[in-house]
């Protein structure tokens, strides 16, 4: 999307991407659109084979929801493929946007990213909250085994 250009309908402006490094690799990474206070999008996410299951992508989900509280963002919206519909679901507590809610959005916010064959999935951002002190404790020993860096 650096390099991509703006085709009839579609313009890639204002998408961010969020990494999460370990020892200098990258093992998850997600692209974010905010459309305002409304609703953010996170039309694509990715883990390293090599790291699924260990848990990277649920850090780095939790991170992108609090900048989001932070930022005042009350809704998260994305594609889900049809197997991995369950995940956004079941683990990170997703439901399914309902017609209405999506014209409504496509309305105010033209440009989201839709695949074909995906369903669109809806979440509120969590109200952000002051992180107690062995809250802090364990986010600085996460941070000293891996690096967050958000690249426009």
């Amino acid at each position: 999307m650096v390099y991509g250009r703006n085709l009839k309908g579609q313009e890639y402006g204002g998408m961010y991407c969020a990494v999460l490094t370990i020892n200098s690799f990258v093992v998850s990474a997600g692209i974010i659109r905010v459309f305002g206070q409304e609703i953010a999008e996170i039309p694509l996410v990715a883990t390293s084979i090599a790291n699924h299951g260990k848990g990277y992508f649920q850090l780095l989900f939790s991170c992108i929801e609090k900048l989001l509280a932070f930022l005042n963002v009350k809704n998260i919206i994305l594609p889900a493929a049809e197997e991995a519909e369950s995940i956004w679901t079941d683990k990170f507590g997703f439901k399914k946007l309902r017609p209405d809610q999506l014209s409504e959005y496509r309305k105010s916010c033209c440009q989201m990213v839709i695949f074909q064959g995906t369903s669109m999935l809806q979440k509120e951002v969590p109200i952000h909250q002051l992180i107690s002190s062995i809250e802090r404790r364990e986010l600085y020993e996460h941070l000293n085994q891996g690096r967050y860096d958000f690249l426009e």
